[in-house]
């Protein structure tokens, strides 16, 4: 099998298009009333122009092109990962390096592993569990099952799609399975899926992680092998278990099978007939189909936050590739279609009791929670700070509760939450429709 992942050098033209005019720093809406507010984790933090968004990420490519930086700088290295690649800077920016912004990020950093000096230390533990364990929380594969256990207890064991078929197969992620917190989410997730009676089942100590951490710190030899991996056990479910939907509660899963995977050759052939969604559309589906009915009140203030992987990651852009409309190479217009932003918040509106209240920086322009691009394993004191500035934003709201439809946004900003003190808790939206669903 195999894939077309870009190198720094096929992305040059790009990088060479950023005019440094800044305006990637920050957030901008028109309103009314208009406002700007920042939009750079790492540039909040830290400051310095070289960490400030796709300005500072473009200078750092044309560096490494050049010669003129090279990974033997271990604070340059640390630079080139001291970023969430949330995309935020990519929402702001409207010249042609728009479309290849979190590309050239991760690019650089594929050039910093193929040197032997990336990732960070933290990161190559991760990375080492991978290789070790399928799933980079250095956790053995029976471990994967831990959050089932509830379910064995009161007699409602979940299928092991393996063993039988079903149409569904609940992709459960390793974040979810594997992370005490976001064990959470799978739990409600199982749950809706019992009482809604829908035929799903799960890959319990077979599945793979998805690659989406491999990937985002630049070791993509170890993302094609789970890639593939994946892709091989998805055709042979589909042929051999009736397997026509997967469905996964994780954003960083979601985005990795939709965006990440296509890069292969043999995508196509190997995901015919199986349709992947996220549960959010899942669910939303069912709502308006009259198969989720809410009966129970939920009297909650609540504010959703954006996870990055299910919204701006899922922009389609139009570029110019052959110069017939603008350039070769321009950027023309983005598609914002299959960015997850209106679904989550229909549901929750739809819940009895709720009171629905929004932040300043909501959809395109969301704040990341800052545990991305490897930040929450690298630079975990910094993940955790960054968290409790988006926990403050909600608070700003007068919202009790946050909510989100990412394990990996649950967990830090959780963490987030603690670090500052704050009473707002948070919840997935599956926690949310768990608990508004009739027993």
């Amino acid at each position: 099998m195999e894939w077309k992942i870009s190198s720094l050098k096929d992305l040059e033209h790009y990088f060479w298009r950023c005019t440094a005019c800044g305006t990637c720093r920050s957030a901008y809406d028109f309103g009314p009333p208009p406002f700007t507010r920042p939009i750079c984790p790492a540039g909040t933090e830290f400051g310095f122009e070289g960490y400030y968004s796709s300005k500072g990420k473009a200078a750092f490519a044309r560096g490494i092109s050049d010669g003129s930086l090279t990974f033997d700088d271990p604070e340059f290295l640390e630079a080139i990962y001291k970023c969430t690649v949330c995309g935020g800077c990519q929402n702001q920016c409207q010249v042609d390096y728009k479309p290849h912004i979190p590309e050239v990020i991760e690019a650089m950093r594929r050039e910093a592993v193929k040197s032997g000096a990336g990732p960070m230390p933290a990161q190559k533990n991760l990375v080492q569990s991978m290789k070790n364990y399928n799933n980079p929380y250095q956790g053995p594969r029976r471990v994967r099952l831990d959050w089932t256990r509830p379910f064995k207890k009161a007699k409602t064991p979940i299928k092991d799609i393996n063993v039988e078929p079903a149409e569904v197969l609940f992709y459960v992620g390793c974040t979810g399975a594997f992370n005490k917190i976001a064990q959470a989410v799978p739990q409600a997730t199982a749950r809706i899926f019992q009482k809604l009676g829908i035929d799903f089942g799960i890959l319990g100590e077979s599945e793979v992680c998805c690659g989406s951490t491999a990937m985002r710190v630049g070791d993509a030899e170890e993302f094609k092998r789970v890639a593939t991996t994946n892709l091989e056990a998805f055709r042979t479910l589909h042929s051999e278990k009736g397997v026509k939907t997967i469905v996964t509660s994780c954003a960083g899963c979601f985005r990795a099978i939709k965006k990440d995977y296509i890069l292969s050759s043999e995508y196509n052939q190997m995901m015919a007939g199986i349709e992947v969604l996220h549960t959010a559309q899942y669910l939303h589906r069912l709502l308006k189909d009259g198969k989720l009915k809410f009966e129970k009140e939920l009297p909650w203030k609540i504010t959703y936050h954006d996870p990055c992987h299910t919204g701006r990651h899922l922009n389609k852009f139009r570029v110019d590739n052959d110069g017939s409309d603008l350039w070769k190479g321009a950027y023309v217009s983005v598609d914002e279609s299959e960015c997850l932003y209106d679904l989550p918040r229909e549901i929750i509106k739809a819940i009895p009791g709720v009171s629905f209240v929004e932040m300043d920086r909501i959809r395109g322009n969301s704040y990341c929670c800052g545990g991305g691009g490897g930040v929450m394993t690298g630079f975990t004191d910094w993940a955790g700070k960054n968290a409790g500035l988006r926990i403050q934003e909600g608070m700003e709201t007068g919202a009790e509760k946050m909510v989100s439809i990412c394990p990996f946004c649950y967990f830090n900003l959780t963490e987030g939450s603690k670090r500052i003190g704050s009473a707002m808790t948070l919840h997935d939206l599956t926690e949310l429709i768990d608990l508004a669903l009739p027993d």
